[in-house]
């Protein structure tokens, strides 16, 4: 029986098979960017300082489907932060069963607007809560510079941070929660103050009151002797006309007689 290979040739087969590589390098593949596919806005809002909201909405669930149903065809959400969530927890508890669902709607729009649309768009835009109803549940965007901010007639609150920003998904934390008109009361302006009142018995007071008193009524006895008076001196200037005209008579007299 031959052998294989010829022992001459077996230390070059061997310094061959040493410089075939035993296994060939795989290139890493690219990593890839997310999708919003898979993405779960509560998940994101919990790990990103706005847990308190996020379970909020996986507690009631019309409101947290509706966030998730919106995330392939644009939505914008605005996610209150665990302190200024935290001390309105007593304030949404009394809100009716629907009413806890149109605030947690309230709080986002089902277009997509980045950071830097929402800082060159200002006006009024609707939520999520105004679909299916006929109230407005809208609230104005307002920038100045870097700053954003967004109005309600009874609160203004402002975007503190970007949580996730990529099209058709938007998040961003605020600093107050967003209450409509239609759940809460706006402020009521202060009414200006009294002007003060002066003390009865101080000079400024005194002549005040002595200006605008009105003078004292006559008695009756006051008024008879103010009338009496009165019938004198019309009677004097009478006797006086006539004496004055008797004289002038008896001095044409005088003249006619002896002229």
């Amino acid at each position: 029986m031959q052998p294989l290979l010829r022992p001459s040739l077996l230390p070059m087969v061997l310094i061959l098979l040493s410089l075939v590589p035993t296994s060939v390098p795989l290139s890493a593949p690219e990593p890839q960017p997310p999708t919003t596919a898979d993405l779960s806005i509560t998940d994101l809002m919990s790990k990103k300082g706005c847990k308190t909201f996020a379970e909020l909405l996986h507690s009631t669930s019309e409101a947290g489907d509706s966030f998730a149903s919106n995330v392939g065809s644009g939505i914008t959400a605005f996610c209150p932060t665990d302190p200024v969530l935290k001390p309105f927890l007593p304030r949404f508890k009394n809100l009716t069963a629907d009413g806890k669902i149109s605030l947690l709607l309230y709080h986002a729009i089902p277009i997509y607007y980045s950071i830097q649309m929402l800082k060159s768009n200002n006006g009024i835009v609707n939520t999520l809560a105004t679909d299916g109803t006929t109230k407005n549940y809208n609230f104005i965007i307002q920038n100045d510079g870097d700053v954003v901010t967004l109005q309600t007639k009874v609160t203004t609150a402002k975007i503190t941070d970007t949580l996730f920003d990529q099209d058709p998904v938007a998040i961003y934390s605020i600093d107050e929660v967003l209450e409509p008109t239609e759940l809460f009361k706006p402020a009521e302006v202060p009414a200006p103050a009294p002007a003060p009142v002066e003390a009865a018995d101080s000079p400024k007071a005194a002549a005040k009151k002595r200006t605008h008193e009105t003078p004292p009524a006559a008695s009756p006895g006051e008024k008879a002797e103010d009338q009496k008076a009165a019938d004198n001196n019309r009677a004097t200037a009478a006797a006086g006309k006539s004496v004055v005209g008797g004289a002038a008579a008896v001095a044409a007299l005088f003249a006619l007689v002896f002229g």
